[in-house]
């Protein structure tokens, strides 16, 4: 080790780190110190004294430990084909990643190395985002170089494996091109569920912002709408009803500008089972994706996009965070907002035999679950919540018995959605075998994937289930879990030993 040739990365690569762990810092840290923070805004008097106090030594400390994380920034590239990070101020960690396990080479374009022209190098290993390599601030030319050394090292030593494999039948095909216009890219901030969470990181100061709003605007309100409306409505009602549907317009917006701010000019290109997507408005992020890698398809509709007749698509990587890890990472390939024709243009891509017609996919003959699981849901999460809540209002806890009914009738018709929701279909193409699984309640998700790909597969079955032959098949895949409830045993069995068997005997590489 000591023979090894260390090397540094440019010094302007110290900006990379201070916005790196300033963004760490804002997504995992102001979280973290929620409860400080409704501390000081509830108790602490001169709280922009404080603030600024406070503000200043973040600041610093995030100088300082970026300086130092930078001098201590070390990359080797071994004659043994691995890339070796030495990194950390505190505790020093030292991440070994051999070309064979990196999944992708990306090349992300930062606006403030732009005039500079540099880039990060980003190595996507099958595991966390904690784990993949980054070389910051290096040359676009010094990276694409690293891209063909790995990529060409991997094909070398992948050879005597693809001989055994069909032929590859995207090789001929021409490039074929998916562009998204940023208005559409705007529609999938109104279809994500960030204006959500930002509200919800709002609630602890929600006291606060109404105390505030209260003096600065609400009185103003008020006194306008009174001289406006006169009796005819309540002026404070309705000054404080027009605040809330400013907030949550301006969540809105908020959500609509990270979406443009990610997939800002989104370009997706496929060519010879690979594909090639460029998009971010701060940030040009390249991403390269081969589609033997691709472990899971994910279409997904909430109720917005149903109303706009849009789809979120997501290829989904071997991760080792599961599902929730693969869809969130960078390194996940995510269309965001996609018309039925664009869907149906990603499917034959990726999945020839996936022929969606105009109506979705009913085309598919989805196989549903059995009626158990619709008289459990009743029972458990519809029947007895309308219960507990119409006996509180016969008690006189402030509730209607009326509620009860109301509440009976939402619960149960969700608890039947949900039951009709899920569904599963198999499929197979050419000697290969595929599935299909749906669930969702007013949304809608399917899930596909090839049977070779599945990684474990099973059973649950409760003591009532038992006694009515039924199970819970579970499949794990590297990217997530499909589950299908309440089917029949032997139907259960079966799949799983036809989903073992495809998975022993199919001698391809599963990522």
């Amino acid at each position: 080790m000591d023979n090894l040739k260390w090397q540094r990365v440019s010094s302007w690569s110290l900006v990379y780190f201070i916005v790196h762990f300033a963004f760490r810092f804002v997504k995992d840290g102001v979280f973290n110190l929620l409860p400080i923070m409704v501390v000081f805004v509830t108790q602490v008097e001169n709280k922009w004294f404080w603030g600024q106090v406070a503000l200043a030594v973040a600041i610093i400390s995030l100088l300082i430990y970026s300086f130092f994380y930078y001098i201590n920034f070390r990359f080797c590239i071994t004659d043994e084909h691995e890339i070796l990070l030495n990194k950390g101020v505190f505790k020093k960690e030292r991440l070994t990643l051999n070309f064979l396990r990196v999944q992708n080479v990306n090349i992300a374009e930062p606006f403030y190395f732009k005039p500079l022209g540099l880039v990060n190098c980003i190595f996507d290993a099958a595991g966390s985002t904690s784990q993949e390599a980054v070389l910051p601030g290096v040359t676009s030319l010094y990276a694409e170089q690293m891209r063909e050394r790995v990529l060409a090292y991997k094909e070398t030593q992948q050879q005597t494996a693809a001989k055994q494999q069909p032929e590859d039948t995207h090789t001929n095909e021409p490039q074929q091109c998916l562009v998204l216009s940023n208005k559409e890219v705007a529609k999938f901030g109104l279809m994500s569920n960030m204006a959500i969470l930002a509200l919800a990181a709002l609630a602890p100061f929600m006291n606060v912002v109404l105390e505030f709003l209260e003096k600065a605007v609400i009185n103003r309100l008020e006194s306008f709408y009174q001289q406006e409306v006169g009796v005819l409505v309540d002026a404070a009602a309705l000054a404080v009803f027009s605040i809330l549907v400013l907030v949550v317009l301006v969540a809105v917006l908020l959500s609509v500008l990270m979406s443009l701010i990610r997939f800002y000019n989104f370009q997706l290109y496929f060519q010879a089972g690979k594909f090639k997507r460029i998009a971010g408005l701060l940030e040009r992020h390249q991403l390269s994706v081969s589609l033997d890698k691709v472990q899971s398809l994910l279409i997904k509709q909430n109720l917005i996009a149903r109303l706009l007749k849009r789809y979120t698509v997501q290829c989904l990587q071997a991760t080792s965070g599961g599902f929730s890890a693969g869809a969130k990472s960078k390194q996940s390939l995510v269309m965001p907002v996609l018309s039925l024709e664009q869907v149906k243009q990603v499917c034959q891509w990726v999945h020839p035999w996936l022929n969606l017609t105009s109506d979705d996919f009913k085309a598919l003959n989805f196989k549903g679950v059995e009626k158990a699981l619709l008289i459990k849901n009743l029972c458990f999460y519809a029947l007895l919540p309308s219960a507990l809540i119409a006996f509180m209002g016969y008690a006189g806890q402030g509730y209607s018995p009326l509620y009860g009914l109301l509440c009976a009738v939402l619960l149960s018709s969700l608890a039947y959605l949900s039951y009709r929701r899920y569904g599963y279909y198999f499929y197979q193409y050419q000697g290969r075998y595929y599935a299909v699984f749906r669930s969702g309640m007013i949304s809608v998700h399917y899930r596909v994937f090839e049977l070779y790909k599945v990684q474990s597969t099973r059973a649950v079955s409760t003591y009532f289930m038992r006694k009515s032959g039924l199970k819970s098949l579970s499949i794990q895949l590297a990217a997530g879990t499909a589950t299908m409830p309440y089917i029949k045993a032997e139907q259960a069995d079966e799949i799983i030993d036809f989903i073992l068997c495809q998975a022993e005997s199919d001698q391809r590489s599963w990522m």
